[in-house]
């Protein structure tokens, strides 16, 4: 129904230093309300929003690509949506606990822009770190910096398409702003 108002949990992909001098966070929020978003609110420095959309998440996504090309952003910088329930699901299964306890920076979890991205190559994977598949993300415990971890990434990137990765900590905080705002 276009006229009820889903919740959106919207991840930036390739957001960094270069890409803060064409669009500040405040900037975004203030330009995805004036293209319909509903009660914007960012988190952190690094492209997390939660906003309300009224529309499916295929308009959504549609709506914040054209906001994000607006500031001049390169087709590198996607929108990755998620639901606020999706989140709570990842969060609820809490498969890195200790990790993301002692060494958040160390833990990391995927999201895709395909539904249905191919884990098929995790079976043959053998590294030190550890991988787990929780609907259609993967959260994995580096259990040492991430840019040791080159190889992973590259495979991720190659066997499972567009992605964006946040650290535990950060989904954690956007299930919980979802949870305040009452939308999941």
């Amino acid at each position: 129904m276009p006229d009820t108002l889903t919740t959106y949990v919207i991840l930036l992909r390739a957001i960094g230093p270069a890409t803060h001098r064409l669009m500040r966070m405040a900037q975004w929020q203030e330009a995805a309300e004036q293209a319909g978003f509903v009660a914007a609110e960012t988190l952190g420095n690094t492209g997390n929003m939660i906003a309300g959309y009224r529309g499916t998440e295929a308009k959504a996504r549609e709506a914040m690509i054209a906001v994000l090309r607006g500031f001049g952003l390169g087709e590198n910088v996607v929108p990755v949506l998620r639901s606020p329930a999706a989140l709570r699901k990842l969060v609820e299964a809490d498969p890195v606990r200790d990790a993301a306890e002692s060494r958040p920076a160390q833990t990391g979890v995927y999201f895709f822009a395909t539904p249905r991205p191919d884990f098929g190559w995790l079976d043959h994977y053998e590294g030190p770190e550890a991988i787990h598949v929780v609907q259609n993300h993967l959260v994995v415990d580096f259990s040492r910096d991430v840019a040791q971890s080159g190889r992973l990434i590259r495979l991720i990137d190659k066997h499972c398409g567009l992605n964006t990765a946040r650290n535990w900590n950060t989904v954690r905080k956007l299930a919980e702003r979802c949870g305040d705002r009452g939308k999941v």
